[in-house]
């Protein structure tokens, strides 16, 4: 069975119990390296303007819909799915099924689905190496993988402005055009979290190497938090 028909086997067999519980299939990825790795992602049914029915009741109050599936729910999913599947024998080889929700690092499956996310960053790796239109001016080499924040999405392609983060979290323009990446030439894209690294005391703005903190009015007091200096001891 191909990487696609077992992919489509894996949409229909989870299905029903997926809509039983009130949520929907985000997307099915099939990992080959080792062992195979069948991921199915579900997630919570989209409430909002283009949903109103799913937002509110018969009676015009809100729902307040749960942020994403829960574990209990997912563990629920996969003893159906890996019986289904064992029952249709569509996986020949051995294989490990797991199911969860997109979390935070969302994979995208579609162009669609990347429109809520305008202005997030995004990660995408190509097939191939691609450069920005006009990227010879800019110097701009090609590259496969490409970062930035998602400032457009087409019907066939989507346009990112390419940034830098850094190991602290810090996010940053890059000086380059931007990309249009289309669908076709994408292996894989992701949302990224950006997790920034808290400050160490004494690494914040306005304290270069070699500086003493400024003290405070009061007795022996430094102008940090719970900080008392050594000659008030």
């Amino acid at each position: 069975m191909s990487e696609a028909a077992l992919k489509e086997t894996v949409i229909r067999l989870a299905e029903p119990v997926v809509r039983a519980l009130g949520l929907v299939i985000w997307g099915v990825e099939v990992a080959q390296s080792g062992r195979m790795a069948v991921r199915l992602f579900v997630d919570v049914p989209a409430c909002g303007p283009e949903d109103p029915t799913q937002a509110v009741t018969p009676g015009g109050e809100k729902i307040e819909s749960p942020a994403s599936a829960s574990i209990g729910q997912c563990e629920e999913i996969s003893r159906h799915l890996g019986l289904a599947l064992e029952v249709e024998d569509a996986v020949p080889s051995a294989y490990v099924l797991e199911v969860s929700t997109p979390g935070l690092t969302r994979l995208f499956f579609s162009l669609e689905q990347m429109r809520p996310y305008l202005g997030d960053v995004v990660e995408a790796r190509l097939h191939a190496p691609l450069a920005p239109e006009g990227g010879a001016e800019s110097g701009a080499a090609p590259r496969r993988l490409w970062r930035g924040r998602l400032a457009a999405v087409e019907a066939d392609a989507f346009v990112l402005e390419p940034v830098v983060v850094s190991a602290e979290g810090e996010v940053s323009p890059e000086a380059l055009p931007p990309v249009r990446l289309p669908w076709t030439e994408v292996r894989r894209a992701s949302r990224m979290y950006i997790f920034r690294q808290p400050v160490k005391p004494g690494k914040g703005p306005g304290k270069g190497p070699g500086k003493k903190p400024e003290k405070a009015p009061g007795k022996g007091s430094r102008n940090t938090p719970g900080g008392t200096s050594p000659e008030a001891k």
